[in-house]
């Protein structure tokens, strides 16, 4: 796969999970078991909408943009994919202190370390320009 579709692939699916969590916030608060008390809902749906909601909208709209020349995203690109592997950091930390999170958490981790290893991977990829003199060098 191309570093240019590996950006959109992971960018989509980022744009995605905001959307679920700008839009859906009490869908995410259960796969994740999260409650709230009916004198606090407000700011817990504010808290989920922006966190699990915003972030991610705004993430995956700059990976999705990138993907159109990775090359000359690369430090986007790669400020993204060390966001994703520090969120697999936290969950990481917390699976040691707190216990293992069952099959949603072990997923997203899953999720998170290859989301950002990959766009690691695409910013690291050869500019379209640099493949192109490589072959007219060759020939």
């Amino acid at each position: 796969m191309s570093p240019a579709m590996i950006t959109a692939v992971v960018g989509l699916i980022t744009i995605g999970f905001g959307l679920v969590g700008l839009l859906k916030p009490g869908l995410v608060m259960g796969l994740v078991g999260l409650e709230t008390t009916p004198a606090a809902r407000a700011t817990v749906m504010g808290e989920m909408r922006a966190i699990y909601g915003g972030m991610p909208l705004v993430l995956g709209v700059f990976t999705l943009l990138a993907a159109f020349d990775p090359a000359q995203h690369r430090s986007r690109l790669t400020l993204l994919g060390l966001v994703w592997l520090g969120v697999c950091a936290g969950r990481l930390f917390s699976i040691t202190i707190d216990g293992a999170p069952g099959l949603v958490g072990w997923g997203n981790a899953v999720l998170e370390l290859a989301g950002g290893v990959l766009l690691l991977v695409a910013a690291r990829a050869p500019s379209a320009v640099t493949r192109r003199e490589e072959v007219q060098g060759v020939m």
